[in-house]
């Protein structure tokens, strides 16, 4: 059989697979009452675990390169509009509040990230250690620890009634700060990690990329490029979508991952209320890379299981788990306090910025991509994602059903989150 029929036969029937175990995915997360999210990574997981015993469907095979296309394309579309909705979320407030729940909820996490990537240097073994430099591993490790998923967050505090009340919107405040930060850093941790260039190659192009990002926002918030997003917003839509995919595949070129550049466009695209168009744009093409994500988790999940050292370690599985959601839910709670806030919004907080979900699941992929993340421990800190995810709702429903103070208690049940 000619070898393109070959892998668009593979492509179409990946796809198609994944497709309902998708849909079978999310039920069951919303049967649980967990975010939908969790469901749909657990599922095609397992799928792309399946896809790897059929001797058609090995890494690096043409149908495989091409479902990766696929997925990362899908990628890079929506983390410009996720990136876009964390500059979107900046202006809803400030203060005191923000800056100690923020430095609470990241930077006791990243210690603990770095106790983590200790113990995984010291007694960790080849196969988990992998051969990633000690910084590179160190700071992927504890930004690993220090997300909070605003997409998922934001969902949370939708289905509760929570998005407009003043814990919901410190909450959200925060994830939007400490992400900004995440994103950084997770440049400079795969800069670390470069075979070639490291750190300095890094740093260039991330300050280039910047610079370009502040320029082009600027140029899009003028009369003219306001009046272009307005009158013509299927271009508008097309010129976002284009530029994601064009600067992700400039900046993993440059030697970082496809990641950094969608971001920057995200970063780019003007944000707030006097720029509706180009918020609707970026939206937008959020929207459209969404649901190509399941194809790159399917492949995350061949990629593991044909590893030789895909080996799951329980024992790195029970020490990131145990150190996230203790560093997370106490320096959060502790940085609440601080800011002044009382001891029940305190619990609260802490409960919601737990949350990891998406983001954390885009890190991961991220560092594991760029061969800092060996298997095993991909997999032991994706079980601690979506542990910490699936705590979010029982956490905040034990708060509510166990405080007594009952005019401050989350007034709706618990529903699940879209990811």
């Amino acid at each position: 059989m000619d070898a393109s029929l070959v892998t668009t036969r593979d492509v179409v029937l990946v796809l198609a697979a994944a497709a309902p175990v998708t849909v079978l995915g999310r039920w069951a997360a919303r049967r649980l009452s967990q975010p939908q999210i969790i469901g749909e990574i657990m599922a095609c997981l397992l799928l792309g675990g399946v896809l790897a015993s059929w001797a058609d469907w090995q890494t690096g095979s043409p149908g495989w390169q091409a479902v990766k296309f696929l997925g990362h394309l899908g990628l890079a579309l929506f983390l410009a509009g996720a990136a876009h909705g964390i500059r979107h979320g900046t202006d809803r407030i400030r203060g005191r509040a923000v800056a100690w729940l923020s430095a609470g909820s990241a930077l006791l996490p990243l210690a603990c990230g770095a106790l983590f990537a200790a113990w995984v240097v010291a007694y960790g073994g080849t196969s988990l250690r992998g051969e990633a430099p000690v910084a590179a591993l160190g700071l992927m490790l504890a930004i690993a620890l220090a997300v909070t998923a605003v997409p998922v967050l934001a969902g949370v505090l939708a289905d509760r009634g929570m998005e407009h009340t003043p814990t919901g919107r410190l909450a959200m405040a925060s994830a939007v700060s400490i992400d900004a930060v995440i994103w950084l850093l997770l440049a400079v941790a795969i800069g670390l990690g470069a075979e070639s260039g490291g750190i300095g190659q890094a740093a260039a192009v991330l300050i280039c990329g910047l610079l370009a990002a502040v320029a082009v926002r600027r140029l899009a918030s003028t009369t003219t490029g306001l009046r272009f997003a307005s009158r013509h917003p299927a271009l508008a839509l097309a010129l976002v979508g284009v530029a994601a995919v064009a600067a992700a595949q400039t900046t993993e070129r440059l030697g970082l991952t496809d990641t950094i550049g969608a971001v920057l466009v995200g970063l780019a695209v003007p944000a707030g209320r006097s720029q509706p168009a180009w918020t609707k744009a970026a939206e937008g093409v959020g929207r459209i890379g969404r649901p190509m994500l399941p194809a790159l988790f399917t492949l995350t999940g061949t990629t593991v299981a044909g590893s030789p050292q895909s080996g799951f370690s329980w024992q790195a599985t029970a020490i990131a788990t145990t150190l996230a959601i203790a560093s997370k839910l106490t320096g959060s709670y502790l940085g609440a306090r601080i800011g002044e806030q009382s001891p029940l919004i305190s619990l609260q907080l802490a409960a919601l910025m737990n949350c990891r979900g998406l983001t954390e699941i885009v890190v991961l992929q991220t560092g594991y991509s760029a061969g800092i993340l060996t298997p095993g421990l991909y997999l032991a800190l994706l079980a601690m994602a979506l542990v910490t995810t699936a705590l979010t709702g029982p956490l905040l429903w034990a708060i509510d059903h166990y405080t007594r103070v009952p005019e401050m208690r989350l007034t709706s049940p618990p529903h699940p989150a879209e990811g």
